[in-house]
Parts: C-alpha cells; sequence; structure tokens
C-alpha cells in the first residue's frame, strides 16, 4: 500500500516582464499545478486577459492547422526554438501559402467528385452492356428509365407487382442476379416510387447518354483516365508544397498550441502595476528542482512555499509496471491526498485471488492466449482480423481499445496463477492428468515422488474432504486477514485526520472480527456452542466473548450506537471471502459434469473399442459437442466470474474499511515538445549531503 506523493502550495512571486518566461518554465517543467489565487492573495491584486495575443495565436493555430490538413504528411527531422512570441507569430505570417493551398484543395476535391461519378457511370455502362440499341432510347421526354442489380426472387416479386402499372416496360439479362432495366411512364413515377419503396429495392435513374454501350463507356473511360492525369498533377503540386513546408508547419503547430495553452492560464494569474504572482501545487520532492530551475531562468523571481487549509490534489505512486490497474480502482473516485492508495494492494492480489477462483491449467492457458491477442491487436491495429464485424463493434460499444488492452494486462498474470492453481489441483479442462505425469517420472526418471501424487495428482484436491476443509479454512483466513489489514488501515487514515474517536471505533470493529472469529473456531473444533462458551470447560471461549463486547462498547463510542445495526456485516464481510472457494467449486462441477457425459456417450467407441454401430457414432457425436459447448460454456465464465468477484471482495470487504475517496487527481500544467525547443533549461538539485 501506498500514500499519494505530499503536496506543498506554492507561489511564484515576479517582475511582470517576466511572466511569459516564467509560465513557459512552469509549462516545461511540468510540476505544479496552477490553481486560482487564494482569496487572500487576490483580493490585492487584478486579473488581466491578453486579448490581442489570444487573437493572434488562436488565428494563425486555425490557419496553420488548416493547412496541415491539407497538405500529405511528411517526416519532420528537425527543431526549433522561437525567442518570443512575436517571433513565433511573424514566423507563422510568413508562410503565405494559403492561396495555392487552397486552390489545388478546390481543383482536388472537384477532380475527385468527378472521377467518383465518372466511376459510378462506368459500372452502370458496363452492366447495360445487354441493351443492343443505342443507350439515348432510355431517354424520354415521357418516361424515365431506371437499372438495378436484383436477385431471383426479388425481380420476380417487382416484376408481378410493375404489372398492374400501365406503361411500364422491364428489359432484364442474367439469372442470378437479374439485371434490369425499368421504363416507367411519367404519370406512374409516383406510384412506382411506393411500390419499390415498400419492397425496399434500390433502383439507380439511368442519365442521358448517347451511342451503343461500347462507345459510351470507351467515352467515358478516355475521361477518367484525362481526370486522373489532372488529379495527379495537383497532388503533385500539394506534394511539392508539402515537401517544403510541412516541417515547419508542424514545429509552428506545436509552437502555437503550447503559446495558446500558456494564454489561457494567465486567468489565474494575479498583476499588479509592476509584478505577478501565480499559485499552485507541487510534489514535495519537485519544489528544489522547481527551486533550481526558477534561480536558473530567473534572477527577480521568488519561490514562496505557503501553508494552506485548501486540499491538495492526489498525485498517484504507484509503480510504472502496474500503472494500468490504476484504472481498475479509478472505478471509485481517487483517493484523498492523505490516505492509503489501494492500487498496489489490487495489483497483488487479484490475481491470486483470480487464479485461485479458476484453478485451471487448460482455462488458464485459453485465457492467457487470448489476453495476450488482445494485447497483440489493441497494439498493433494495422493487421487483419477474422473476428466478425458485428463482434467487433459490439466490443468497441462497451469498451475503448485503450480499455481493452488494460483489462487482457490483467487477466494475464491472473491467468498464470490460475495454471499454478490448476496444477496444484490436478484439473486440465476438468480432466486429471498430474498423475500421468508423476508415474512417468517414477517410472522412467526414477524420481522421487510421493504415492498420493502418483495415484491421485492433486496436491490439494478440492473434491476431497480434507481438500475442501482446508481451502473453506484458508479463505476464512484470508477473509479475516484483509478485514483486519482494511480496519488497521482505516485506524492509520483516522490517525493522519486527527479524529481520534473513530480509532477507537476501527479498533472497537477489529475486536468484534477477531472475538467472533476465534469462537467460530472453537465451536467448529469442539463441535459444540454450550461447551465452546462453557467457562469450566473452555475459559478461552468467555475471553473470546468479552473481546467481542469490548470491541462493541468502542465501536458505540467512536462511531454512536446507530453504528451496531451494522454488526452482522463484519460477519458477512469475513465469510464472503469463502466464495473463493465456491466460484472454483462451481467451475470443477461443471467440468465434471460436462467430461462424465462426454465419457458416458463417446467412451464406450473412443475408450472400449465399441462396436462402430449407427448408435454408438451418434453417441460419440452428441458427447463431443455437449464436451466442446460445456467447455466453452465454463471458459466463458472462467473469465467474467472470477474477475467480478475478486475486484467486489476488494472493493466491497476490503476498501471500505479504510477508503474515503472524493479526491482530485493531481493535473500538472505542462505539455509535450517534439518538435519544438524550450527556451527554460531546467536544472537538477545538487543532493544535499
Amino acid at each position: 500500500m501506498l500514500k499519494p506523493a505530499a503536496m506543498q502550495r506554492v507561489a511564484i512571486l515576479g517582475l511582470r516582464e517576466e511572466r511569459p518566461r516564467m509560465i513557459a518554465m512552469l509549462h516545461d517543467l511540468g510540476v505544479v499545478q496552477i490553481e486560482p489565487l487564494s482569496k487572500a492573495t487576490s483580493s490585492v491584486l487584478r486579473a488581466e486577459v491578453d486579448n490581442a495575443a489570444s487573437k493572434d495565436v488562436s488565428e494563425e493555430l486555425l490557419r496553420i492547422k488548416s493547412l496541415m490538413s491539407v497538405l500529405p504528411p511528411e517526416p519532420v527531422n528537425e527543431k526549433r526554438g522561437f525567442g518570443s512570441l512575436a517571433e513565433l507569430i511573424d514566423v507563422s505570417r510568413s508562410v503565405n501559402i494559403d492561396k495555392d493551398v487552397a486552390s489545388l484543395k478546390q481543383r482536388q476535391d472537384r477532380l475527385t467528385s468527378q472521377l467518383d461519378d465518372l466511376r459510378n457511370r462506368i459500372t452502370l455502362v458496363k452492366n447495360l452492356d445487354f441493351i443492343g440499341a443505342d443507350l439515348s432510347v432510355l431517354d424520354l421526354e415521357s418516361a424515365a428509365s431506371f437499372f438495378g442489380t436484383l436477385s431471383e426472387e426479388v425481380y420476380a416479386e417487382l416484376r408481378k407487382d410493375l404489372s398492374s402499372l400501365p406503361g411500364v416496360m422491364m428489359q432484364s439479362a442474367g439469372t442470378n442476379p437479374v439485371r434490369t432495366v425499368v421504363v416507367v411512364p411519367n404519370d406512374q413515377l409516383e406510384k412506382f416510387g411506393g411500390t419499390i419503396q415498400s419492397a425496399d429495392i434500390r433502383l439507380e435513374r439511368v442519365p442521358t447518354m448517347k451511342g451503343t454501350a461500347q462507345e459510351v463507356l470507351s467515352a467515358l473511360e478516355n475521361e477518367s483516365v484525362q481526370k486522373s492525369t489532372e488529379l495527379a498533377t495537383v497532388n503533385e503540386g500539394l506534394q511539392k508544397i508539402s515537401e517544403k513546408y510541412y516541417g515547419v508547419l508542424t514545429i509552428l503547430e506545436e509552437q502555437l498550441s503550447i503559446e495558446a495553452r500558456l494564454l489561457e492560464i494567465i486567468n489565474n494569474i494575479g498583476f499588479t502595476e509592476s509584478s505577478f504572482v501565480v499559485e499552485g501545487w507541487a510534489p514535495k520532492e519537485d519544489v528544489p528542482k522547481l527551486q533550481a530551475t526558477l534561480s536558473r531562468n530567473s534572477a527577480t523571481s521568488i519561490l514562496f512555499e505557503i501553508e494552506s487549509d485548501d486540499r491538495p490534489p492526489t498525485l498517484m505512486v504507484t509503480p510504472k509496471r502496474l500503472k494500468f490497474f490504476e484504472s481498475f480502482t479509478r472505478v471509485l473516485t481517487p483517493p484523498l491526498f492523505d490516505e492509503f492508495d489501494p492500487t498496489l494492494i489490487f495489483a497483488l492480489v487479484f490475481p491470486i485471488f483470480f487464479g485461485l477462483m479458476l484453478g485451471d491449467v487448460g482455462y488458464g492457458i485459453v485465457i492467457l492466449a487470448i489476453a495476450l491477442w488482445i494485447k497483440q491487436r489493441v497494439e498493433n491495429p494495422g493487421k487483419k482480423t477474422r473476428m466478425p464485424a458485428s463482434l467487433r463493434r459490439f466490443g468497441r460499444s462497451i469498451f475503448q481499445p485503450a480499455q481493452f488492452r488494460k483489462l487482457a494486462m490483467a487477466m494475464i498474470p491472473g491467468a498464470v496463477m490460475g495454471i499454478v492453481f490448476g496444477v496444484l489441483f490436478n484439473a486440465y479442462f476438468g480432466f486429471h492428468l498430474n498423475q500421468y505425469l508423476f508415474a512417468y517420472l517414477k517410472n522412467n526418471a526414477h524420481m522421487s515422488i510421493p504415492g498420493y501424487l502418483v495415484t491421485d495428482g492433486a496436491f490439494l484436491d478440492p473434491l476431497s474432504t480434507y481438500g475442501l476443509k482446508t481451502l473453506l479454512l484458508a479463505s476464512g483466513y484470508i477473509g479475516l486477514s484483509f478485514v483486519s489489514l482494511g480496519l488497521v488501515m482505516g485506524m492509520i487514515n483516522k490517525y493522519w485526520e486527527h479524529e481520534v474517536r473513530h480509532i477507537f471505533g476501527k479498533f472497537g470493529w477489529l475486536l468484534v472480527a477477531w472475538g467472533i472469529s476465534l469462537l467460530g473456531l472453537l465451536v467448529l473444533h469442539d463441535k459444540s456452542i454450550a461447551t465452546a462458551v462453557n467457562p469450566s470447560s473452555s475459559p478461552l471461549g468467555l475471553g473470546y466473548i468479552g473481546v467481542a463486547i469490548a470491541g462493541i462498547v468502542l465501536i458505540a463510542y467512536g462511531e454512536g450506537g446507530q453504528a451496531l445495526i451494522e454488526l452482522p456485516s463484519i460477519v458477512s464481510h469475513i465469510l464472503s471471502f469463502t466464495r473463493l472457494t465456491g466460484i472454483l467449486l462451481a467451475s470443477i462441477g461443471f467440468a465434471l459434469v460436462v467430461n462424465s457425459q462426454f465419457d458416458g456417450l463417446a467412451g464406450p467407441l473412443l475408450w472400449a473399442g465399441g462396436a462402430r454401430t449407427a448408435a454408438g457414432i451418434g453417441f460419440t457425436i452428441a458427447g463431443i459437442v455437449i464436451l466442446i459447448v460445456g467447455q466453452m460454456f465454463n471458459i466463458v465464465l472462467a473469465l467474467f466470474e472470477p474477475g467480478i468477484q475478486g475486484a467486489r471482495l476488494l472493493f466491497v470487504e476490503y476498501f471500505s474499511k479504510f477508503y474515503h475517496g472524493q479526491g482530485k487527481l493531481f493535473a500538472p500544467f505542462k505539455g509535450k515538445r517534439t518538435y519544438t525547443v524550450s527556451k527554460v533549461e531546467v536544472v537538477e538539485p545538487k543532493p544535499t549531503s
């Protein structure tokens, strides 16, 4: 468990003329979350907005982005810095290619539209090759002509529907599909439109054309070649402009975007006639770096560490390799700045819970393969996939690709743990295989293998009396441990918050949890509650009851009498962890039923060498179908149930004992520089001896 990083409220005071440089420094350093000025400070300062600069930057940024959207991208291999905002605006305005780019873009759009129309007409004319006469016969003043490609059934139905319309003529070719031309008199167009609309048939209007199909096709293809040549010339012109200007446009776009963010932050800065003040939050460990960088880049600006009653933002300190688990714990609101962040414990414990409830080598390998495939697909989206489009659309409606990747990353260690537990439980899609391996190692490799492993193959069989008792007892101990850990962390949080009475309340819950749990274990051992609570035969039982009663008193003192209503919940939270065993048994039991049905139906033919009768083959096929469908269903359950239940145990039974949330994540004022050079020299502080 980790606490969020300690934060420090800071203020920077400097001369007004240094404000642009100092704001740029804060942006490039990226360690300060700039906040509105405190009431005490804002009462003696005034706000100011540089409207002229904001307008210039916004206009140039919009213009540069518009140019870049038209020009084909080119690789950028240079970086550039700008001494001032005025220099940036001057360089941006010097790129005077707007008219040339706009003219080429208009020609490109016009030619692209014309080529699309030509392609459609070429396709239409190719389909009209069965019309032997000049195509101008379809251009009538008194009638309109339509073309469509239909299946035999749809064509027959359309022909039947149109037979009632006087004057309608149809000519067709082909069988399946049928190419058909329909000539409709003008006075029947309304009825014709209603007919094809109700039948959900799409027909296209035949345009005016002169000449045979072959002659028209030749003319259209020649025109298409001419337009394609013109379009290639236009694209070449845009390419030449891009080769010359795309690099500088990219640099300008990045720097203008940064300047726009710098100008936006002015609203949070206070001014006098000669000075400025900016306030914000910074991680305490970065304050020396901020001070050193400020000193290097300004001779007059001063950094102050100030006291504040405002709630600091929360900066998570989860190890980088486990950062993706923050997406799961962020289902809750972020932790407060002074409470434990549960992400690390979730990252370490969730895979174990998932693997324990999975507990099968086969299912673990399948889920591991699925998770690795999802991760690969998201990281390399360009590769083709055979997954049905409907399934892809359904997946995208649930999660974004980045969320699928994080889900897959969390499943990978859980699947590995499932494989480990599967070996311990001797479960391979519900089948038992360890005993064959151990027998082979003992007989052929002469390894010393315990006899029970050669016989049963399981280090711990969940379906045996001993295995079930062991797993249930272990689940209970896990529950007691996590509930206790949560209460201890809650006590520490209350200590940091200086809420002493609530510390007694949390300690009371801890006493109740242990008192009832120990009494329950004593009852299980003695098999009689009367014996367990009899002072003469079991003084420990009376002591455990005393511990629970002391806890109740402390709860009433620390949290009030109404909190005693929740007493049954502490027991239910501990017992809730037995679902770790319950989910495992459900999966094993379902696999056992499916495998038994398969063995009963297909076994006589596959294993016992039964006669190949029609009935025997039918039973075998039925058994294989039951095996495949049943195992697929169990895999689907294994994908979701352990994940949902494992997360629930941590969220409800564990986090609820100490976690409040309602924090606000630390959002430093910063941006990424790729093609521009900062004017600020970032300085690392010298280590203190």
